[in-house]
């Protein structure tokens, strides 16, 4: 049973005055000290609905050493303990004690609450517990909310070949015989297909000298180029580059890896086959890199329902295995009646995979829609963003995932937010599905938030 004279007389002393000020606990308090039977309901049915409650556990109540506690039973009726009967005014010290301090370790709800009902007692603690832990800081900075924002999915479909390419590129990996580090991936978004280079270095003379003489030269200049906004691609190279040759170039949303599915995809492909024929050493991957692309290039995508090959080129490649096996012999034909038939079947190609590509993207976008569960932020509105930043000579898991909180400045479009951190904060463009609802404050350090307002305390 824990005893009052365990606390310490300042604590004491200001529970008592607590109590006594509470306009909710007071009646209660006066009856107790008066020694007075249970009062009549007549005498409490005017009162706060939090006095009816304390009413209700009349014969549970008693006060020691001038605290207002409760007698508290388990279910099998062999333990008996007191809690403290905790004021209004006293409940943000004692969530502050057993959550956000040392003796709480910023654990859940769960484990939070029966630490705290072995000590105290007050009506609605659950609620108040699951508030606190919902609107702290330092929670909800490393864990981030339990289900994910996601905005509605947006469309964008290609109609010719090479008409519109991705790049990225990963690493780095342990450096090859060839000195190579970095893999670079460019994809045509309407055939699949794709092209790998190994690289040095991530560097934008490297990668715009790649795209120039081994993409651009073989297969015509994109109207657009598709990239994300890592330094490679920002620098003023490759964008002199992009604006020599004439071509436009979009950006994907930080961490947001859907803006750019197709060739994210791409690369989870090749690195899961090359993990599955390296040497224990690891340094010679980038000599597996083409025989992979013959056995992609040649595999019916399932977006398109062709080969990226016959996408390309009208034609299926001819496979090693098939040196073994023989595949049928084409008939005989004239070069002009060649053309002709090929000029054809490519234009019926095309208008297969547009047709093929328009409907597996609207059932994408079907599936990917029914777990849509954000229908957006209101401007002037405060949110969490989702930013785990490397930083160096710090640990990533030992950093939080989520900043803020930020202000939404505008609402671009249904899937875009304009967001800034503080009056002079640099404004950003993301992504809904980065950002999560802000739901306050609960530290005084933490309560004065972006444009000099504040969150107040909701008790």
């Amino acid at each position: 049973m824990l005893r009052t004279d365990q606390l310490s007389n300042e604590w004491k002393e200001s529970l008592q005055h607590a109590q006594q000020e509470d306009s909710d606990i007071k009646p209660i308090l006066e009856w107790m000290k008066a020694s007075a039977p249970k009062p009549k309901w007549s005498d409490v049915s005017a009162m706060s609905s939090t006095t009816k409650s304390y009413w209700g556990l009349w014969d549970s109540l008693l006060i020691q050493d001038g605290v207002l506690c409760r007698k508290w039973e388990n279910g099998r009726g062999d333990s008996c303990h007191l809690q403290m009967v905790v004021p209004k005014a006293k409940v943000p010290d004692v969530l502050q004690l057993y959550h956000s301090g040392c003796s709480g370790g910023h654990l859940g709800v769960k484990r939070t609450l029966l630490k705290i009902r072995e000590r105290f007692y007050w009506v609605h603690c659950r609620d108040d517990v699951e508030d606190w832990c919902r609107k702290c800081t330092s929670c909800a900075a490393v864990k981030g909310p339990q289900i994910r924002s996601r905005g509605a999915l947006k469309l964008y479909n290609v109609g010719a070949p090479w008409g519109r390419i991705a790049i990225d590129v990963a690493g780095p990996f342990p450096e090859t015989e060839s000195g190579n580090k970095y893999f670079m991936v460019v994809m045509d978004y309407f055939t699949k297909w794709p092209e790998v280079f190994a690289i040095p270095n991530q560097e934008a003379s490297t990668v715009a000298d790649k795209l120039v003489h081994e993409v651009f030269c073989r297969f015509g200049v994109p109207l657009e180029i598709h990239s994300d906004q890592g330094r490679n691609f920002e620098s003023q190279i490759f964008q002199e580059t992009c604006r020599v040759m004439g071509t436009q170039k979009t950006r994907t949303t930080s961490y947001h890896p859907q803006s750019d599915g197709m060739v994210e995809r791409f690369n989870q492909t090749l690195e899961s086959y090359l993990a599955k024929v390296v040497e224990k050493r690891q340094r010679d991957w980038d000599r597996h890199i083409q025989p992979f692309l013959l056995s992609y290039r040649s595999a019916v995508h399932e977006s398109t329902s062709v080969t990226p090959a016959f996408a390309n080129f009208g034609r299926e490649l001819r496979l090693p295995a098939d040196l073994i096996t023989g595949i049928p012999p084409d008939a005989p034909r004239s070069i002009t009646d060649y053309a002709n038939d090929l000029r054809n079947k490519m234009n019926d190609i095309y208008e297969y995979v547009r047709q093929t590509g328009q409907q597996t993207s609207e059932k994408m976008k079907t599936r990917y829609d029914r777990k849509m569960n954000n229908k957006g932020f209101d401007e002037g509105s405060l949110v969490w963003l989702h930013n785990p930043v490397r930083s160096k000579g710090k640990s990533p898991k030992l950093q939080a995932k989520w900043d803020g909180p930020y202000r939404i400045v505008t609402r671009i479009n249904d899937g875009t937010y304009r967001i800034q951190k503080g009056a002079r904060g640099t404004p950003k463009i993301v992504h809904v599905d980065r950002l999560a609802r802000y739901y306050g404050a609960n530290n005084a350090r933490d309560e004065h938030v972006s444009g000099g307002g504040s969150v107040a305390r909701h008790y």
